[in-house]
């Protein structure tokens, strides 16, 4: 029995701190819990402060400005099939929320003639949203995204979420999130 207690000891020990560590983490909105590095999020909520993006169709967004609650940077190319099969969950995304809310950016990473592959994909996938030509990468590079699809999604430019595949955009998890979010 001796030899025994100090071995129940430790391993009670040791599940107490693994459930303490869990409930903890589980309660933070840090890069931790988006498996993000703290410096990480940091450049991504730094560079949000000071990026101001043109879309294919003329539209000019000053991110720091915009009014809406929640904003999603999706990284995508024509030729990208888990970028396009996002495509249908991030237009259902939008049907969900009113523009005030919710705002969806797409950078586009296309290198052969990206206008004329954003144009085709928009079309033909009826696009609910507009996005941006990033050609030479500038954009991807500063946000050090290095495959892609990617998503950043930001509350009130604070970074909520990232991923890094392909992605249900109409996960009931996500969803909830983003409406947790919204009602702050």
């Amino acid at each position: 029995m001796k030899k025994i207690f100090p071995i129940v000891s430790i391993l009670s020990f040791s599940v107490f701190a693994l459930i303490l560590q869990m409930t903890l983490t589980g309660n933070m909105s840090s890069a931790s819990k988006i498996n993000l590095s703290e410096n990480k999020v940091k450049a991504y909520e730094k560079i949000f402060d000071e990026l101001s993006l043109k879309t294919t169709k003329g539209s000019e967004f000053i991110l720091k400005e915009l009014d809406q609650d929640i904003v999603i940077l999706n990284f995508w190319a024509s030729w990208c099939r888990p970028c396009v099969s996002e495509f249908k969950a991030l237009n259902n995304l939008i049907s969900q929320f009113s523009d005030k809310e919710l705002l969806v950016i797409g950078i586009n990473n296309d290198d052969e003639d990206p206008l004329k592959a954003i144009k085709k994909i928009e079309d033909k996938y009826e696009l609910k949203f507009e996005s941006v030509n990033d050609e030479n990468s500038d954009l991807a590079g500063k946000l050090r995204i290095n495959s892609i699809p990617a998503s950043i999604v930001y509350h009130k430019g604070k970074v909520i979420h990232f991923v890094n595949k392909e992605f249900d955009f109409t996960n009931s998890e996500f969803i909830d999130l983003l409406k947790s979010k919204i009602k702050k």
